[in-house]
């Protein structure tokens, strides 16, 4: 009786924090939100082979400036995906001037495989953005490297 239950017990009980450490399976559904408009617009200015069009800019821009929690999150996940090269400069600052909040999100999306739902834009989770958002943010350098005249 005393190995069926300690085998009951094993077999059913979850180590402390598991959940904690659980990877999500989807992007929630408010960064989704904040997302997709970028994608969509990124969309369509590579299949014109214009990474300068205005849809994007706006899209692109409203993001960065937004201040919620949900836009920032969102800010990390883009970090997956080619955004154009001055684009990429500017989302690697605007995450590092997020603070200590960006790090964990960070961290997270990168030992993490976390997507969208609802979009057929291709990732690239082997972009080099959240490392250099992170060695900002570790050795204190977002100021310095994030601050133009």
């Amino acid at each position: 009786m005393k190995k069926l239950v300690l085998i009951f017990v094993c077999a059913f009980s979850t180590p402390v924090g598991a959940e904690q450490n659980a990877c999500p399976v989807s992007l929630p559904i408010a960064v989704e939100a904040k997302l997709l408009p970028v994608l969509d617009a990124r969309d369509v200015a590579s299949r014109k082979n214009d990474w300068w069009d205005k849809g994007y800019e706006k899209a692109f821009t409203a993001l960065l400036e937004a201040k919620d929690e949900a836009s920032k999150e969102a800010r990390v996940a883009l970090m997956d995906y080619y955004v154009g090269e001055a684009y990429g400069e500017e989302l690697v600052c605007a995450v590092a001037l997020d603070g200590g909040k960006a790090t964990s999100l960070l961290e997270l999306y990168s030992s993490c495989d976390i997507k969208p739902t609802h979009s057929t834009v291709p990732r690239n989770r082997t972009l080099p953005l959240r490392g250099y958002a992170l060695e900002m943010l570790k050795k204190g350098l977002v100021k310095e490297s994030c601050t133009y005249e």
